[in-house]
């Protein structure tokens, strides 16, 4: 495998040096938990012509810093932000904060610890921090994964930016209602100080509720929105390949459209899914596409995968896709239940976990040469039959399945095409640093809405 040229770019730290400290920006950015640069492609798109940058990123993550300098040409300071003093933060003079912290404590699938979790100490500690800054930001945005919403640690955010004057807007959106077929929801928080306006200009307590969000969690408290900020960006003709944009189908996301509360205990997550998905279908009148007369669930138009894939996908005799990213047949065996295969025309794949390929089972979709039904199959391996015995051959024997590449998975993520990893870094160590990263088409209309403001009179 060849390496992936970088930018022309000076090489070294992003924080910058006194000289350059106070050169006009009318965005200036710091990235924490910063990754790959999802966050830092995000703002290139809701600015493009210029006018923000990035001062500073911080991550702890070597091959996240690796692949971030690679990109941008400045590398990450490799600090904890736990022992990040306040002062330093000061100098960097930035007015928005761009924040990914951990998702562990929040997950459905893991024991949601929540403040308890040693993970989320130092996203504790960075709100602690703001109140004694004298250079606060004017503009925040905090991504998580789905259950931040109703986490503790939710709380003392609203509560600390509510106390520090700002003004707070919360989303729950899914690349697929900006066109991109993938399933991740995640959880968003966009605040900006007051007296600023709003680019909706909505009184969000007296009329969220129209546009299909849920009530407030608490009194007096704008409710969690479930649908696209108003951002030009938020068209699907942004993140959707050239040449797919007319071939788009109607569907409802509900991964991100139906509220799903705190799991009971001993309650799994597929369990506490399906009760969430039961009740949207009861509330639409028993539609599951909730465009019955009176539902409040809007739909998306969505695009195939087939666009999001590395070109000769579909020769899958000569491709080497197909051998270099081949699942292993024992681990189809093994994952046979969960199996989830998807094709180029398919609207959807589940999202990709740090653990796609190196495990099987719920990290993530597969591309199939064909459709075939993994749960009905014995786990046995039929000879390939031609003529008039080949159908029901068919039955038993499954078809070639891939991983998604990571080009691909980068893709699906809405990166640019001029993202590249190093050479050093593995296959397996590129899909976990994507797992980890998010999706630019659901963060830049986010970050458009959110700088599109003005002074009040």
């Amino acid at each position: 495998m060849s390496a992936d040229a970088p930018p022309a770019a000076k090489r070294g730290r992003t924080e910058e040096p006194a000289a350059t400290a106070n050169l006009p920006a009318a965005v200036r950015a710091l990235e924490f938990y910063c990754g790959v640069g999802g966050l830092h492609y995000s703002l290139q798109r809701a600015r493009p012509d210029g006018d923000a940058r990035v001062v500073g990123a911080f991550d702890i993550n070597p091959n996240a810093c690796d692949v971030y300098e690679h990109n941008f040409g400045a590398r990450p300071i490799a600090n904890s932000l736990y022992a990040v003093p306040a002062a330093r933060l000061d100098k960097f003079n930035s007015n928005l904060w761009l924040m990914s912290p951990p998702c562990q404590p929040f997950t459905r699938q893991g024991s949601q610890r929540d403040k308890a979790d040693a993970r989320a100490e130092s996203f504790l500690r960075m709100l602690d921090l703001l109140p004694s800054l004298k250079n606060k930001p004017s503009h925040l945005l905090v991504e998580n994964v789905v259950g931040f919403e109703t986490s503790e640690t939710r709380e003392t955010m609203l509560e600390t930016l509510c106390l520090n004057g700002f003004e707070i807007r919360e989303f729950i959106l899914s690349p697929r209602m900006f066109g991109v077929p993938y399933s991740r929801p995640r959880y968003f928080c966009v605040a900006k100080t007051k007296g600023l306006q709003w680019a909706d200009g909505k009184d969000e307590e007296k009329d969220a509720d129209a546009d299909g969000n849920e009530g407030p969690v608490q009194p007096g408290r704008p409710p969690v929105r479930r649908s696209p900020p108003r951002s030009c960006l938020s068209h699907p003709k942004h993140w959707v390949p050239r040449g797919y944009e007319d071939d788009l189908e109607r569907a409802d996301p509900t991964e991100a459209t139906v509220p799903r509360p705190r799991r009971e205990d001993g309650q799994t997550a597929a369990q506490a899914a399906a009760v969430a998905k039961a009740r949207h279908e009861l509330s639409s009148g028993g539609d599951p596409l909730g465009v019955s007369p009176g539902s409040v669930t809007a739909t998306y138009g969505v695009a195939s995968l087939r666009g999001f894939l590395e070109p000769g996908s579909d020769d899958v005799d000569s491709s080497s896709l197909w051998s270099e990213h081949a699942v292993p047949i024992a681990e189809l065996r093994k994952a046979k239940l969960s199996v989830d295969a998807v094709l180029p025309n398919d609207r959807k794949c589940n999202c990709f976990t740090k653990s796609y390929g190196k495990f099987t089972k719920g990290t993530g979709s597969f591309l199939a040469e064909k459709r075939f039904d993994f749960k009905a199959w014995d786990g046995e391996l039929e000879p390939e039959v031609r003529g008039d015995v080949a159908k029901e051959n068919e039955k038993t024997h499954p078809p070639r399945v891939r991983y998604f590449s990571p080009r691909e998975v980068a893709n699906i993520h809405s990166f640019p095409a001029t993202f590249a990893f190093p050479e050093r870094i593995t296959t397996a160590q590129r899909f976990a640093l994507l797992g980890n990263s998010l999706s630019v088409a659901c963060v830049a209309p986010l970050l458009e809405y959110l700088l599109n403001d003005t002074e009040e009179a």
